[in-house]
């Protein structure tokens, strides 16, 4: 058999970048993407880890294309109309990014794997956001620690949707386990915790609600506390006059 006859050959013939990815994304999709390894992406190919080589230098050369891949097209200002406030346009920001991040089940996780390496899809966002608060007033730096702080709220709340409701439970199932968690708090020691013991309840109920249905209550405290933010660096600055 020639070497153009060997089954790995013809694979790495037909072998490209964006097939590489697209294979990659597959299985992350399918199976998550602690399941995305050059070894497996190669096996589902047909061809040797070493094929791969030619198209990614690296797991996470891989990793980041396929964020880029993922990431492309995500616009958090879909909906911006002339005359919005900066408050406005931020929380439509927030909501487009929630809604288009949901639609991406790799798009979390691939994000945090990111190293910043390729086109620009994954700044996008960022980009929109910057030019928001710059808009209202902040300081470049500062607006650049509250996206910061902004972006590693909306990760955990975007994390908490991926694991969904409680659980997939019927009506009686979630009240039971209500009833356990306000009993396990209700067993704690008063003297050591008077307030969770006297707040049991609205607590089992809150813990064991689905996110998503305080989502709102997420966006206020955001924009409300940028508020406050701004307002102090504005006496701040005047201050230092």
């Amino acid at each position: 058999m020639t070497p153009s006859q060997h089954p790995d050959a013809r694979g790495r013939a037909n072998l490209t970048r964006d097939g590489v990815v697209a294979r990659a994304l597959e299985i992350g999709n399918a199976e998550g993407l602690e399941a995305v390894s050059l070894r497996r992406v190669a096996q589902e190919l047909g061809v040797t880890p070493m094929a791969l080589y030619r198209h990614v230098r690296d797991k996470q050369d891989l990793l980041n294309a396929m964020t880029e891949a993922v990431l492309e097209g995500i616009d958090a200002t879909v909906g911006f109309q002339p005359g919005m406030t900066w408050t406005e346009r931020l929380r439509l920001a927030i909501d487009n990014y929630k809604e288009q991040m949901e639609a991406r089940p790799l798009a979390l996780p691939l994000s945090i794997a990111y190293t910043g390496e390729g086109p620009p899809s994954f700044w996008k966002v960022l980009e929109d956001l910057l030019a928001i608060l710059l808009d209202a007033g902040f300081g470049r730096r500062q607006a650049i620690v509250l996206i910061r702080m902004i972006s590693n709220l909306l990760a955990g709340y975007l994390l908490l949707f991926r694991q969904g409701s409680p659980m997939p439970l019927d009506a009686r199932q979630v009240d039971l386990l209500r009833r356990q968690f306000a009993l396990a708090q209700l067993a704690l020691p008063r003297d050591e915790f008077p307030n969770l013991v006297d707040s049991a309840e609205d607590t089992a109920e809150v813990w064991l609600t689905d996110p998503n249905h305080w989502w709102r209550n997420t966006v206020d405290l955001i924009t409300f506390g940028l508020e406050r933010m701004l307002e102090r660096s504005r006496a701040d600055a005047i201050g230092q006059f």
